[in-house]
């Protein structure tokens, strides 16, 4: 998916090409932002794999806390009640989108995936917030291909590490489409942040997560618990906040 999504920016990142030579330090932090983006996207797609989508999904949204997070520390953006009510809300709907009650009882456990969709939540709210900087200097076109080249020396090696020959030729029309639309994306947002803050954009950008669970539920027919629910909400109301008032 990387390498085939670089291929629908290359034209255009091929016209900032001399960005390179004059900012060496800025693709070189782009190219380990791309080794960041690639751990993300392995937590992220192993959260799926083996978690519910429906849960794992919000908490993977979550990711704006900590860009917001870092952006006010490094960024000097400012945090305003309404953000820190934005963010109360989302770690609150986190505990309860991830809580599920046991098969032998009512004991709540952790639910399926949650581990890797919170690394994922870190690891992401890292490049959302490390990316504006970088892109700034060498344009969004230029930074979402290093990113991909950067992703995928850290994704070849699990890759390489399969025991199966299993190549599945059928699964590559529907990974192009994901990494068209993976790559639009990531424009979209880097282009949003030239136009705004990452407290703002960030946090919209979590929104994501809603249309993720509601194919959950019309497609797959994923069931959500009353409290799975009320954490959806309290999650949707945080990140309105964040992204109405940030």
């Amino acid at each position: 998916m990387q390498i085939i999504g670089s291929f629908f920016v290359l034209p255009f990142a091929i016209m900032d090409s001399g960005r390179l030579l004059t900012y060496p330090s800025i693709a070189v932090a782009a190219a380990l932002l791309g080794g960041i983006n690639a751990l993300a996207t392995l937590c992220l797609y192993k959260s799926f794999e083996i978690g519910r989508l429906s849960i794992v999904s919000p908490v993977a949204s979550t990711a704006p806390c900590i860009s917001i997070l870092l952006a006010v520390t490094f960024l000097g953006e400012i945090l305003t009640l309404p953000i820190l009510v934005g963010v109360g809300s989302v770690m609150v709907g986190i505990v309860l989108v991830t809580a599920q009650k046991g098969e032998s009882g009512p004991k709540i456990q952790v639910a399926k995936g949650t581990v890797y969709a919170v690394g994922f939540m870190l690891l992401g709210g890292l490049l959302l917030f490390a990316i504006k900087p970088v892109s700034s200097v060498l344009g969004p076109f230029l930074s979402v291909l290093i990113l991909r080249w950067g992703s995928v020396p850290v994704l070849m090696v699990p890759y390489l590490r399969r025991r199966s020959s299993d190549r599945r030729s059928s699964a590559l029309k529907l990974i192009s489409g994901v990494a068209f639309f993976d790559t639009v994306a990531n424009l979209a947002y880097i282009f949003g942040l030239n136009f705004g803050t990452v407290t703002i954009v960030a946090p919209l950008a979590g929104l994501a997560s809603s249309v993720t669970v509601l194919l959950a539920w019309a497609i797959l027919k994923e069931k959500l618990s009353r409290h799975n629910l009320a954490g959806l909400i309290a999650i949707a109301f945080g990140v309105g906040m964040l992204g109405t008032f940030g």
